[in-house]
């Protein structure tokens, strides 16, 4: 989070702790209303628990009436981690790709503020 702020980018931080039940406070929907972009982030494949935290809050909770942005979804690489010490670093999103993520949806919502990196 110290890198966005240094690119002047604040967002807020949910750590899902269970996804049975799921978000029953609508939580994520709150901070989506306040902020209308939303990116989910998984360590697990592509399709997993993102994708189910997705679908719940812009399905189940409405969360696509207050979209500014496409929601976006990061997770890890759909391939087994490698056995070295890097092995997550290269398989799961680390903050680098997080970094990416976020800058991007900023870059789509205001171009001029967050010009591209290409």
């Amino acid at each position: 989070m110290k890198k966005l702020s240094e690119v002047n980018i604040s967002c807020e931080l949910i750590d899902v702790q269970t996804l049975l039940p799921f978000d029953i406070n609508k939580i994520i929907l709150e901070s989506l209303k306040k902020t209308n972009r939303i990116l989910f982030l998984d360590e697990d494949v592509p399709g997993g628990a993102s994708a189910f935290m997705m679908q719940n809050v812009i399905d189940r909770d409405g969360g696509y009436r207050y979209l500014d942005s496409p929601p976006k979804c990061l997770s890890a690489n759909p391939h087994r981690p490698a056995y070295g010490t890097d092995g997550d670093y290269f398989s799961k999103p680390n903050a680098e790709d997080i970094f990416e993520a976020v800058y991007e949806i900023m870059n789509e919502a205001d171009p001029n503020e967050y010009p591209g990196f290409y």
